[in-house]
């Protein structure tokens, strides 16, 4: 289905920022964003005031600059000023990308290693000879051996790595204070706390002979957390002294990594084969910035690739028809290795969803993944000024900050569309901070822009049990639009990595013996419709940003329950999961950003709100032409 486009908000202009009543002023400079008539406007109002022009942002005719609070009054009394808005922080979507964000919060595995979690087990248990929760880990040390940890102290010597990937747990339980018919639940889960299953119960009197020495498997694999957990049968949280756990033995095997690391699969094996590979097709990525490997400086028939690299940090060109690396986190490497990788694995099949297409690499995060409004904005009007000369076509923009007024007057998202204006495709993540509705944040809640969601396989290769990724944010947007307008692979897919970058260095149990490295995000399910966007643009080089929009969401396959309704709202999967080669052999042109004119709204003489309603029970509606679905 297309997306539902709504009415008209109003026919004035966009209301100029008021500053915050404060009692005194202060001398603390602070950087803001200052629109205005043109950029020399916005320039020449900071510079009467007294501020500092720090750089000029021409795609939203604003500049870049620090005031005090009386500078800051005098710029916005100022005769042709729009708006002034604080310079906020944005980020990579990768708050959830180094691990599944799990629906318990229990399971952060910030140390690099794997974990076991006992969710309320005693702390300084007497019986265990280490103290504290029992907490196991493992890390390699050298020569593939394994060590198995407890609390930090080496408690016991694992063999070395076999191809086996059980785990077995023994252990027997002491049950204080448990009283007739209540008992604790004891769960495992062997796919990261996806699932739960119980492998026995702590019970209360007359029951405890029969779960002593427990023991079961759990499959457990480098990359993944797998745990243990105790919950109680009562209504309340037990106390601390109701279980002990004594006598823990541990035997496993295990293996490195998920086996040979496997491409996102999108459908497009078709494409490729009939040389659908989204060959001059130019796709910018502003990101964390580039890393120097073969198969993405060379595209499948062995070509350079790179078209040029622009530090929007720095406001400087690194690099052009060549590259080199300058990617310190990770991210960005990763992403771009999703969109355009030439390489293969052993069934041929590419890691990248668009092998042959160009690359422009816009630097635009620090290490940490952090930004500015401003930063990207420059970017972004680089990107804009340069997108002719570099067959720029499609914009991929992993990347967020929570939504702090209206679409229209966000300066990062007047920025987005204008590059979606001047005829590039902008692909842009929904975020990590779902399932809960309203969570899309900046730009993912612009109407006319590709907002991806995230689904994951659920650590199998069967396609029946994929799901919703619980980190996908979901809409509607403040201003009812519905959003993410599709999903697409986002659960623990690999891409590229350098062992050095940040993101490993932190997270090492997520490499794989080479370059390869598992993340989970929306950042990589926008990388993967941005694939898609190209391989569509590369067929049909005339169609208009609308119609790419129409023909990739139109591609879409919503995921179903057995009854075969929705298993999960079009707020939540949109159109549903995205069909590369249904995109790129569709014929539909017209089922999306029906009812908009982009010119006027960003004139400022016409907003739009979306069709999905709030009803009195809070839950969402979307409402269509003839009623409510």
């Amino acid at each position: 289905m297309g997306v539902t486009m709504g009415s008209l908000v109003s026919c004035s202009a966009a209301t100029s920022g008021t500053p915050t009543v404060r009692l005194a002023a202060s001398n603390t400079v602070n950087s803001y964003i200052v629109e205005a008539q043109s950029t020399d406007a916005a320039a020449e109002a900071v510079a009467a005031a007294g501020g500092r022009v720090v750089s000029r942002l021409n795609v939203i005719d604003a500049v870049e600059a620090t005031l005090t609070d009386a500078q800051h009054a005098r710029v916005l009394a100022a005769a042709g000023i729009k708006q002034i808005t604080t310079n906020t922080l944005v980020t990579t979507q990768a708050a959830a990308s180094v691990r599944d964000n799990f629906d318990t919060g229990s399971f952060a595995n910030n140390d690099g290693t794997h974990r076991w979690f006992g969710d309320w087990v005693e702390q300084g248990d007497d019986n265990n000879p280490h103290g504290g929760d029992v907490t196991i880990g493992w890390q390699d040390r050298g020569s593939g051996r394994l060590i198995l940890q407890m609390d930090g102290a080496v408690y016991r010597r694992a063999a070395t790595p076999s191809n086996s990937p059980n785990v077995t747990l023994k252990f027997k339980s002491l049950r204080n204070g448990l009283e007739w018919g209540e008992y604790v639940s004891v769960q495992a889960s062997g796919n990261a706390g996806a699932t739960w299953s119980e492998v026995g119960r702590i019970s209360g009197p007359a029951n405890d002979s029969g779960f002593q020495n427990q023991s079961y498997n759990i499959t457990a694999f480098r990359g993944r957390n797998t745990a243990i957990r105790f919950v109680a049968s009562m209504n309340s949280r037990f106390g601390d002294d109701n279980v002990d756990i004594d006598d823990l033995e541990i035997d496993y095997t295990t293996t490195y990594g998920e086996g040979d690391p496997v491409p996102v699969d999108v459908n497009a094996k078709d494409l490729h084969a009939a040389g659908i590979k989204g060959r001059d097709v130019g796709v910018a990525v502003i990101d964390t910035g580039y890393w120097k490997l073969d198969s993405l400086d060379k595209d499948s028939a062995g070509n350079g690739r790179v078209a040029a690299q622009y530090d929007a940090v720095n406001n400087v060109v690194q690099a052009t028809w060549s590259s080199v690396s300058t990617d310190l986190s990770g991210h960005g490497t990763h992403i771009t290795s999703l969109i355009a990788s030439s390489r293969k694995d052993s069934k041929g099949a590419y890691f990248g969803v668009a092998p042959d297409a160009r690359i422009i690499s816009v630097k635009a995060f620090g290490e940490d993944g952090s930004s500015s409004y401003a930063t990207v904005i420059r970017g972004i009007d680089w990107v804009l000024t340069n997108r002719q000369q570099y067959a720029i076509k499609v914009l991929n923009l992993s990347l967020g900050a929570p939504a702090r007024s209206r679409y229209w007057d966000d300066p990062l998202n007047k920025a987005v569309m204008r590059a979606w204006q001047s005829g590039i495709v902008v692909v842009v993540s929904a975020g990590n901070s779902g399932p809960l509705p309203q969570t899309v944040g900046v730009p993912g809640n612009i109407p006319y822009v590709i907002t991806v969601g995230a689904m994951t396989d659920n650590w199998t290769s069967s396609k029946n049990d994929d799901r919703l990724a619980s980190f996908s944010a979901a809409g509607p947007t403040f201003e009812g639009f519905v959003k993410p307008d599709l999903v697409a692979p986002g659960g623990h897919v690999w891409g590229f990595m350098g062992t050095y970058q940040k993101i490993a260095v932190d997270h090492p149990t997520y490499m794989n013996s080479g370059d390869f490295f598992q993340m989970s995000g929306t950042s990589q399910s926008a990388a993967v419709v941005s694939g898609v966007a190209a391989l569509v643009l590369s067929a049909n080089p005339s169609l208009t940003p609308d119609q790419v929009k129409c023909r990739i969401m139109a591609s879409g396959h919503p995921a179903v329950d057995a009854s075969g309704q929705l298993a999960y709202s079009v707020l939540q999967q949109g159109t549903g999961l995205v069909d590369a080669k249904a995109a790129v052999t569709g014929t539909l042109n017209s089922c999306a950003n029906q009812g908009l004119n982009i010119a006027a709204d960003l004139g400022g003489t016409q907003h739009y709100r979306g069709r999905v309603t709030q009803l009195a029970d809070g839950r969402f509606s979307v409402v269509t032409a003839k009623g409510k679905q």
